[in-house]
């Protein structure tokens, strides 16, 4: 029987709900969405199921097995949820009639598959840049800060790292925190660089994929490993905890995810009892259709199981050119173009997702981050400096981080004297993990003094009180600050 139980299925099982990452950078652009896993002509359209509370999803999916044997069945027991995807278009028309006849009471949302290349889905980001005159000013910059003669090769690389001096406070917090690998953070992305030597000695596991074929956790995509640098990197660059502990959760390979791969990921970083998990992606849904209701209806209830299960979740506020209030649906869909609908930002923006949004070195909200009330705190995600709008980027506003060594170095890190393996990039996926690494941060230290692990709520109150404070309206709390939330623990060591 083709079941999976919280396993890893076929790519793109709700391409219609494909999900996008949101690191911008001129040098390198990572997170441009390319040619998906499976094109979406070799697969058959897939459904979402979310039952009601305590239905045997075991005996279901049998059921389905036995109108199509070669269908691929995903189960969520804990958030009562189940993904299929049927061999042949016949068979899905027959697992749809089996599934409403036998099962249509317990069914509280049901969503289906409308595949899209990956053409059809935008990048939640901004448009590629120019590789021309925007990207000479930043040679210039970073040629001109490489001529420094201060400091030797370690400078070369700690001198760019504005973003991390200013959530640490130039590195004070390590002295009293720098993490430890019993706190775990869970980063669902597109794998990790497993053979990067500031990465390395941290990745605690190699994870899981979640994508059928794909069976490596390894990153040839950018994306996972750029924000594995801001949490936990320990060599040229040093993160905010550089001694925590990572864990990949695969979920994107050479271009989007899909929603579902996100949710199942989601539950089982929280069944592997991580103590952070990040989320660097987003996509944009409607509430008013139908389909994909099922999805937003899917992340609340895992995004839920997570928070029971003492998992605290981070999420990036996502992108646009100029940046929306994800705060009311209708007038979200609005500023994205579609007057009649009502719109949601997931996973974050949603209930139990602790969203970040983007900041400058101005501690201003950055142009292209969504905000909004549900936005739960900012962190530095860097924009590309004050001549941006005559469309020159200088890097020095932007954030340095690790990316894999097997995949090609850009012109401007190459200007700036940096082995392969570290860029600069800007966006809401570089600010989500800043938070994350923060709350493991202030998780660890919470276990050596109190002898206990905080609870999530716990967690966020520390965060907040000691986050810098700014724009309550657009980043919520402030800006986060790790020195400040642990000092506010408040007690001497054991």
């Amino acid at each position: 029987m083709n079941v999976q139980r919280n396993a890893p299925k076929t790519f793109l099982v709700i391409a219609s709900l494909a999900v996008s990452m949101s690191c911008l950078g001129p040098a390198v652009q990572a997170s441009e969405p390319s040619a998906p896993f499976r094109q979406a002509e070799e697969r058959e359209s897939s459904m979402i199921y979310l039952f009601q509370e305590g239905t045997d999803l075991d005996a279901v999916a049998e059921d389905i097995q036995e109108v199509d044997a070669k269908a691929s069945v995903a189960l969520m027991n804990e958030i009562d949820t189940l993904t299929v995807q049927a061999s042949g278009h016949a068979q899905s028309e027959e697992i749809v009639e089996l599934v409403q006849r036998k099962y249509g009471s317990l069914v509280a949302e049901k969503g289906e598959d409308q595949t899209v290349n990956a053409g059809d889905v935008q990048p939640d980001g901004v448009p590629l840049i120019s590789p021309l005159a925007p990207m000479l000013v930043s040679r210039q910059a970073a040629a001109s800060a490489n001529q420094d003669p201060e400091g030797g090769e370690s400078s070369a690389y700690q001198k760019w790292l504005w973003d991390i001096d200013l959530v640490t406070r130039n590195g004070a917090s390590r002295a009293m925190q720098s993490g430890n690998h019993s706190v775990k953070i869970g980063i669902v992305d597109s794998g990790l660089d497993f053979n990067h030597p500031d990465l390395k000695a941290n990745i605690v596991s190699k994870g899981r994929s979640f994508i059928e074929g794909v069976a490596d956790t390894q990153d040839y995509m950018g994306h996972g490993t750029m924000v594995a640098g801001s949490i936990a990197a320990n060599g040229h660059i040093k993160g905010i905890a550089p001694d925590i502990g990572i864990v990949p959760y695969k979920v994107f390979h050479t271009g989007n995810a899909d929603s579902s791969d996100v949710i199942e990921a989601i539950v089982a970083a929280a069944n592997d009892d991580m103590d952070v998990i990040n989320l660097s992606l987003g996509v944009y849904k409607s509430l008013k259709n139908k389909e994909e209701k099922a999805v937003y209806e899917a992340y609340k209830r895992a995004l839920k199981y997570a928070e029971k299960e003492n998992s605290f979740v981070v999420a990036s506020s996502g992108t646009e050119n100029a940046g929306f209030d994800i705060f009311n649906a209708k007038k979200l869909a609005v500023a994205r173009g579609f007057s009649k609908d009502a719109q949601l930002h997931m996973p974050g923006g949603l209930g139990h997702a602790y969203t970040v949004a983007a900041t400058n070195k101005e501690n201003a909200l950055t142009f292209y981050s969504n905000y909004g009330k549900n936005v739960s705190i900012g962190a530095p995600g860097g924009d590309y400096g004050p001549l941006a709008d005559q469309g020159l980027y200088d890097v020095r506003h932007m954030t340095l981080t690790t990316y894999p060594t097997n995949l090609a170095q850009s012109v401007t890190s190459q200007y700036a004297g940096f082995e392969k393996g570290y860029e600069f990039m800007t966006g809401t996926s570089l600010a989500a993990p800043k938070v994350s690494a923060t709350a493991a941060l202030v998780i660890a230290e919470y276990e050596e003094v109190h002898g206990k692990k905080p609870k999530v709520r716990e967690v966020e109150k520390i965060l907040e009180k000691g986050a810098v404070k700014g724009d309550s309206k657009k980043f919520g709390a402030g800006i986060v600050n790790a020195h400040d939330s642990l000092q506010l623990i408040g007690q001497k060591k054991k």
